[in-house]
């Protein structure tokens, strides 16, 4: 433990008109963490350490979180990515992504396919579902927009305040109440969040065509986790992958919503260990 911890570095690289902040721990093969939208390096403080015991670990901001500045500019999540890892002088790694990092995490694969052994999907959307996939009927889709107004509504009135607690209230993107701690640490990271991937403007250029057409390139082992009580249209996605990428693996973990990792991080911890140690 005391050897990883003395190889910590944090800093910065520049990359397509930003500056994105890093951090990283251990030694072996590098293991790259991406965040969901609205957080930063910090929900990974359960795994940094962990898995730096045998993996040398980066975590980083994504554009527009944390200390990663959000220029008015044409941007792609997944070229920020090259540009870190080739900054890094980083040739190969496995890759883990929650949510927008799980999204980003395969678009990135799917454009720099030599650069990943492995990928660590959690509660992952990806770029060009098709909405009809998601929700199939009418119904459907217009209980999710009732669902999602208060955010949508807070978001158009660009009112932090609101959003803060328009998250918060959602059943299933934020930790439950039986996870206080990890409740706590979320609502005390988004008030302080400027949001500014979400409400600046800027250009973001989309894959294309989507990944979703191009699953059937992806070649490495993936694993994919979903929390039990996550969102079903990320159960939908989860379970799509599964079956359009050889291979791909689905596990549940009990009782969690969208930050499985937060929530549960032994159990959560431990499937990631012995999925990467098959390799």
């Amino acid at each position: 433990m005391s050897d990883a911890r003395q190889r910590h570095t944090t800093g910065f690289i520049e990359a397509n008109g930003t500056r994105l902040y890093y951090e990283m721990l251990g030694e072996g093969h590098p293991l790259v963490l991406l965040h969901g939208g609205y957080m930063d390096t910090k929900m990974w403080d359960d795994q940094f350490v962990v898995f730096a015991e045998d993996y040398q670990v980066i975590r980083y901001d994504i554009r527009g979180h944390g200390k990663s500045k959000f220029p008015p500019m044409p941007y792609a999540d997944y070229q920020d990515l090259y540009a870190l890892l080739t900054s890094l002088g980083i040739e190969k790694t496995y890759l883990l992504g929650l949510s927008l990092g799980g999204m980003i995490a395969v678009d990135f694969t799917l454009e720099h396919p030599d650069m990943v052994d492995a990928l660590v999907l959690v509660g992952a959307p990806v770029s060009g579902f098709p909405l009809e996939l998601i929700y199939p009927t009418e119904e459907l889709l217009q209980q999710e927009r009732q669902r999602r107004a208060p955010l949508s509504k807070a978001m158009h009135e660009r009112n932090k305040p609101a959003i803060v607690e328009a998250l918060m209230e959602d059943a299933t993107l934020v930790p439950s109440p039986q996870y206080a701690a990890a409740r706590e640490r979320v609502r005390e990271h988004l008030s302080i969040y400027s949001f500014a991937y979400f409400l600046e403007p800027a250009t973001r250029q989309e894959l294309v065509p989507g990944a979703y057409e191009r699953l059937a390139e992806i070649h490495v082992p993936v694993l994919l986790i979903v929390g039990t009580d996550d969102h079903f249209h990320l159960h939908r996605i989860a379970e799509t992958l599964e079956e359009k990428i050889v291979g791909a693996r689905r596990i549940l973990i009990p009782e969690t919503h969208h930050m499985p990792n937060m929530e549960d991080p032994e159990a959560f911890n431990q499937i990631v260990l012995d999925f990467l140690k098959t390799l």
